[in-house]
């Protein structure tokens, strides 16, 4: 079994939600090796403090944050109903608006891992945006904290469970979106802590 499939509750996204664009600002987080849980929801409390912003850097996180839920949601489908359209032309698939660099790249290869291995994703994971780490012309960084207690895959034909037991169902995940030179907030980085709790 595939260690990014066995463990399971891990997805994206949030999805997350994985990896750096090649044109990532360094020390602002590091990759792992899978993609995040892909949380769908909006928060459901006003983030804790962060660096003050500006009106237009909240008009930014405001639009990027947005565009993660968009993706979430169509990423979360996509697990759950093993459907993807992969256009040969990567710009026009359904996660590019949201995602980008190699981040979109470890959540389509993970959807890609479950449909060659007959699996799908139950649940729906919950996501509170945190709090703002730093906002800069190119660059938002934001803390989460996702939920994904009530998600599990499962084989397709028996329904059975192939998640690793044990794992934190509560954990924080710090994002990463870039700005594209489209004008578009995509979300290049993912890195979950699941050894802490929040």
């Amino acid at each position: 079994m595939n260690p990014y499939i066995r463990r399971g509750r891990s997805a994206a996204a949030a999805v997350a939600l994985a990896a750096i664009l090649s044109s990532v600002l360094p020390g602002c987080s590091r990759e792992v090796p899978e993609p995040q849980a892909a949380p769908s929801r909006p928060p459901a409390a006003k983030p804790q403090p962060g660096p003050s912003l500006s009106a237009d850097e909240q008009r930014s996180v405001d639009a990027a944050w947005t565009g993660f839920l968009k993706l979430n949601s169509i990423y979360l489908v996509a697990g759950q109903t093993g459907r993807y359209d992969w256009n040969a032309d990567a710009t026009r698939r359904p996660m590019y608006p949201y995602a980008g660099g190699r981040y979109m790249a470890l959540l389509e290869r993970d959807l890609d891992l479950m449909a060659e291995q007959g699996l799908v994703r139950t649940g729906r994971p919950t996501v509170t945006l945190r709090r703002v780490v730093s906002v800069s012309a190119t660059s938002i960084v934001v803390e989460a904290c996702v939920d994904d207690a009530a998600v599990d895959t499962v084989d397709r034909k028996t329904r059975k469970s192939v998640a690793a037991p044990g794992q934190n169902h509560r954990y924080p995940v710090t994002l990463r979106a870039g700005l594209y030179p489209d004008g578009a907030w995509r979300w290049v980085d993912s890195h979950t802590d699941r050894a802490a709790s929040c």
